[in-house]
């Protein structure tokens, strides 16, 4: 990476330290396999650059698609105030620089998209990816699967144990994205998170109308490990004897299982309160865990969203209240 092309991510190569050398050569990697570019410091491609950044922001927040290289100046003058919270313009790409840094995303050596990488990590290091943004002509074509797939390999190749994804609640195409992907969700403290582990088994989620099932691919078998079912208003739930035994291992999936069997079963509008009693503990898990303490969060998330004037389509979860953020209950 040489060149304007190579300045920011050249900085934030330099800026940091020996511990995210991996994650630094997880970027070089996708670089030199054509999955990614950097993104130059001029005007123009920052602008480019920018202008996706709000073009998914108003997909998300108000359903409308946008060519941001055609209608620029209209999500800009237009769309720009009211997609952001705070109605001031979105910051430079190149700001996070020491701690992000923005690429394009390519599809044959063609600008496909955008996407942003960590340079560093707090905790575990995994590789935190952010901005991913495909172009409207460029869907359908398996573009931000490849890419993330790629980049959880690159991640992997180079020492770092995977990788995660953040989203928000209310933008149901991604989540089910994720889910299609075979995802697991590690927390919703302030938004979705979706993550690829090594030591982790895949996850399979199956949802009929009334039932569902949550399973993981182990050694060439599928393991059931949640069971849940439609019980009008609430959640019917059944844990196999083997999540006993992961919570004894101390295993990630112990946690993890009920957080991403949760998800996919509001998704698709299933109830996530299993009794009154389950629901008053529903604070122990408004990070990540048990399905009421998604249900809470849910209820907050587009509590937030609709005081900022952003359209809310989601599922209806059953037995929610969705009452106005200044109502709920601490």
């Amino acid at each position: 990476m040489g060149g304007e092309h190579g300045t920011v991510a050249a900085r934030a190569m330099e800026a940091d330290g020996e511990e995210d050398r991996p994650l630094l050569a997880a970027h070089a990697a996708l670089v030199a396999a054509g999955v990614i570019a950097p993104l130059a410091l001029n005007a123009a491609d920052t602008r480019l650059w920018a202008d996706c950044e709000l073009a998914s922001l108003v997909e998300c927040r108000f359903f409308e698609r946008l060519d941001p290289a055609a209608r620029g100046r209209e999500l800009r003058d237009v769309w720009g105030p009211r997609a952001t919270r705070d109605g001031a313009p979105l910051g430079t790409p190149h700001a996070g620089a020491r701690y992000v840094v923005p690429y394009w995303l390519l599809e044959g050596g063609c600008r496909a998209g955008t996407i942003a990488l960590s340079t560093g990590a707090l905790g575990p290091p995994l590789l935190e990816v952010s901005s991913l943004y495909v172009l409207p002509a460029c869907r359908g074509r398996g573009v931000a699967g490849a890419a993330l797939r790629r980049a959880d390999e690159a991640a992997r190749a180079a020492g770092v144990s995977g990788l995660h994804v953040r989203t928000s609640w209310a933008w149901q195409p991604a989540v089910r994205f994720y889910l299609g992907l075979r995802m697991w969700v590690a927390g919703w403290q302030h938004a979705l998170v979706f993550t690829w582990r090594r030591g982790l088994p895949a996850p399979a989620v199956e949802i009929g109308e009334r039932e569902a099932t949550f399973s993981v691919e182990e050694g060439g078998r599928r393991e059931r490990l949640l069971g849940a079912s439609r019980e009008g208003d609430r959640l019917g739930w059944v844990e196999s004897p083997r999540m006993e035994l992961y919570r004894a291992e101390g295993s990630e999936v112990a946690t993890l299982a009920p957080a991403t069997f949760a998800v996919a079963l509001a998704a698709r509008g299933y109830p996530l309160i299993r009794s009154a009693a389950r629901w008053a503990e529903r604070r122990a898990s408004s990070d990540v865990g048990q399905p009421e303490g998604l249900a809470y969060k849910i209820e907050l998330f587009e509590a937030v969203d609709r005081s900022y004037g952003f359209e809310v389509r989601t599922p209806r979860i059953p037995g929610l209240l969705y009452r106005e953020y200044e109502d709920i209950d601490g």
